[in-house]
């Protein structure tokens, strides 16, 4: 099962997709991510909810840099 947060929400931005804050959010995240999941190309179509959701979170990570 996908959780939604702040970054998940801030990753869906990233590719284009706005959720409102309007009540309801994390039924439309879920929706968002499963029709992401439907369209995708083979390998990422076999990901999980929770994949999705961790590679959101992951989009809306700063970048790092070493010293």
């Amino acid at each position: 099962m996908a959780s939604h947060d702040r970054r998940a929400h801030t990753g869906l931005h990233a590719l284009g997709i706005a959720l409102s804050n309007a009540p309801g959010r994390y039924s439309r995240c879920i929706a968002t991510i499963d029709r992401l999941l439907a369209a995708a190309p083979v390998p990422i179509r076999t990901w999980t909810p929770r994949d999705m959701d961790t590679a959101l979170y992951r989009l809306s990570h700063p970048t790092r840099t070493s010293a």
